[in-house]
């Protein structure tokens, strides 16, 4: 999970300076589906919520970096 955190919030920085390269979108979908399959066994609902959160932020990420591809 700590690993997840940290390539998710780096791909989001970079998101923040401009659009995502191939390989930083990549990265967040990876990461994206291993948020998605590890959420329903977190049993501390403090954590939970960070991991929604961070998930969240991805994937508006993965959003931004798609409508500026168009």
């Amino acid at each position: 999970m700590v690993v997840l955190d940290a390539d998710i919030a780096g791909c989001v920085v970079s998101s923040l300076s401009g659009p995502l390269d191939g390989k930083r979108r990549e990265i967040l979908l990876v990461c994206l589906a291993a948020v998605e399959k590890a959420l329903p066994s977190i049993d501390d609902d403090g954590a939970s919520e960070y991991y929604k959160r961070l998930r969240n932020m991805a994937a508006l990420a993965v959003e931004l970096g798609n409508a500026n591809a168009r």
